[in-house]
């Protein structure tokens, strides 16, 4: 069974071509669907002459880009109102707005940039980052060098 599961992933992808990293993008949101079953059999299609490694990089770190942009304007423009009003639902603090702003004005950068290379974290980082209002340029030059070293992996 494994094997036929396989089979369809490589043919799946081998059939949509680039556009089937941008999967990355929905996995980069709050869909689970992991990079990890999009990326090996994307490989093993580069290791057949298939598709391009660079452009298999590239589409993957874009797709996921998309979805960290989901992820962060969707938290950045209803964030703290829309968290803070079904704070009882979510157990969200006005104490945890707090620290968490107070994590990131100190461990920013580096947090955005690794936490997209993090299994769950990488779902996360983008709302986190949208809601403590995190300048924009700045989380798309971490998002994508982030993305761009995870995706080949």
């Amino acid at each position: 069974m494994l094997h036929e599961v396989i089979n369809w992933l490589i043919t799946t992808i081998g059939a949509m071509g680039y556009t089937a990293f941008f999967t990355n993008g929905v996995e980069s949101s709050i869909v689970p669907i992991p990079s990890e079953i999009i990326m090996p059999p994307a490989g093993y299609l580069v290791q057949q002459g298939q598709l391009n490694m660079a452009l298999v990089i590239l589409s993957g770190t874009l797709g996921s880009l998309f979805g960290a942009y989901l992820n962060y304007f969707a938290a950045h423009y209803l964030g703290r109102p829309f968290y803070s009003s079904t704070d009882v639902m979510v157990l969200i603090t006005e104490e945890h707005f707090r620290r968490v702003e107070d994590y990131f004005a100190s461990h920013g950068e580096i947090s955005t940039f690794i936490g997209r290379m993090l299994p769950v974290i990488r779902h996360l980082i983008s709302l986190a980052r949208g809601i403590s209002r995190y300048e924009p340029h700045q989380f798309s030059v971490y998002t994508l060098l982030g993305s761009f070293i995870w995706s080949p992996f």
